[in-house]
This record gives structure tokens, sequence and C-alpha cells, in this order.
């Protein structure tokens, strides 16, 4: 029994030497998602959120094979007989279409140790802690940006397909990405009920009882 107890408190002890002498060696052990749930170590670090997270540190691959499928598709639909001004506006409009749904629509996060803490979120908002700006939103930005460049030149900046390419990247590529839309949702669009509303419980029945006793 006495040997059992000494050896269990000192296996803490162990651990907190090794590490100590690791980081004197100048090696940095990561935090576990676990140790997030001791008490006293919660301002220590951000919270995890493995939704997310891969965007960030995956960017620059994730960002290649981005421009890739957006040249599969633009080929595909040239292949398929249409002009370069048609194939060129219809991808413009598929990627705007896509990257809205899936960054700026999709909200949560399919993590059940979150506890439905990013219930309110959508994806872009949770990317990098809703830092504006980072290099990770910069690329997003800068991607789109540069396809509907060249789907203008391709165009020869026709006014008719100007008309229509200028407005989609607008409202559904650029828009929704400045800080100021951040968690802003436009006529109650995509809100989530008891966390974007205003919910008035004053004139409720339950409310009213609690407040005359």
């Amino acid at each position: 029994n006495t040997t059992f107890k000494s050896n269990l408190f000192s296996i803490p002890s162990q651990a907190a030497n090794e590490k100590k002498m690791a980081s004197e060696r100048g090696v940095n052990f990561e935090r576990t998602y676990s140790e997030q749930f001791f008490v006293g170590n919660e301002s220590e670090t951000e919270t995890r959120n493995v939704a997310v997270e891969w965007l960030t540190q995956h960017r620059f691959r994730l960002v290649g094979i981005y421009a890739l499928l957006v040249a599969v598709v633009f080929g595909s639909l040239k292949g398929a007989g249409l002009s370069y001004s048609l194939a060129s506006t219809l991808t413009n409009l598929a990627n705007a279409i896509l990257t809205f749904l899936g960054l700026h629509w999709a909200k949560g996060s399919p993590d059940y140790t979150a506890q439905g803490e990013y219930d309110a979120l959508t994806v872009w908002e949770q990317v990098d802690g809703g830092r504006p700006w980072t290099t990770t939103k910069q690329l997003f930005i800068i991607l789109p940006t540069i396809f509907l460049i060249i789907s203008l030149n391709l165009v020869h900046f026709d006014h008719v397909y100007m008309a229509f390419n200028l407005p989609v990247f607008l409202l559904l590529v650029l828009l929704p990405k400045v800080p100021f839309m951040h968690q802003v949702r436009i006529f109650g669009i995509n809100s989530t009920v008891g966390i974007d509303d205003q919910v008035d419980i004053s004139s409720s029945p339950k409310y009213l009882k609690k407040k005359t006793k």
C-alpha cells in the first residue's frame, strides 16, 4: 500500500521534471485537447475548433486543390462545347454558390465536445477564431478575385457578362467575407432561433406568474 501510494504521487512530479528538461532543450509539448478541461488551464490557450482548424493548418494545399477544381469545372464546360465567355461565367457562378453555401451558410460544428458553442456561427465566422484579415481569409478572398479577373478578360469585358458576374461576386463572394458582416443576418435569414433573435419573455405566462409572487 505504502509503495503504491508513493509511486502514484511520484508520477506527476516525474512528468513535470521531464517536461522541464524538455523545455530547457527547446522541445515544446503540444497541449492535448483533454487538458483544457482541467481547472485553471482554460485561459492559457484558445479553445480548439476541430471543425475549421484544418482550413488554417493546410491552407496552401487547400488553395491549390480549390484552384484545380475550378480549372477542372471550367475545362469540362469548355470541353462540352460552350464558349469561353459562357464557360467562365458558369464557372464563376458555380464557385460563388458552392463557396457561399459551404462557408457562409453552413453553421455549427460536428465536434460534439464543443457542446453547441459554435451553433450560431457560420464556418467562415469560426475560421481563425473570427479574427478578420488572417492569411487564410485573405487567400479565400484573393483567389475568387483572380478568377473573376480572368473571367472578365475571357469575356473581353462585355457589358452583359459583367452585369452578371460582378453582382454575383459582390453579393455571394466578397460581401459575406468583410468584417462588418460578421454574425450579421440580413432580414433574419439563416439566423439561429434563440441566439440570433431577441426573445421577449416579459409577456409570457410563466414570467408574469413568477413576477407576481
